[in-house]
C-alpha cells in the first residue's frame, strides 16, 4: 500500500480495514470487510480525496487480500 498516496488518518484506516480481511475468520465475515474496504474506497474516491489510480490501486490491494484469504478459509 505503500504506492498509493493517502494522509496519515486514511492509510491507518486502509490498514485496519485490510487487516479486517486477512484476520476474517469465516468467508462472511472476510466478504463483509472485503465490501467495508470497498465502501471506503467509493467514498474517498466520490469525496475526490484520492489522486488518479490510486483508488484502483487500493481496490486491487482489497481484492488480492480478499481472495487470499477466502482461498484459505475454504482450504480448512
Amino acid at each position: 500500500m505503500d504506492d498509493v498516496v493517502l494522509s496519515e488518518k486514511m492509510k491507518r484506516e486502509a490498514d485496519r480495514l485490510l487487516a479486517l480481511i486477512v484476520r476474517a475468520d469465516s468467508m462472511i465475515l472476510a466478504v463483509k470487510a472485503g465490501a467495508r474496504a470497498d465502501g471506503f474506497v467509493l467514498g474517498l474516491e466520490a469525496a475526490g480525496a484520492l489522486k488518479s489510480g490510486d483508488a484502483e490501486r487500493l481496490y486491487i490491494i482489497f481484492e488480492a487480500a480478499l481472495v487470499d484469504r477466502l482461498k484459505t478459509l475454504a482450504g480448512k
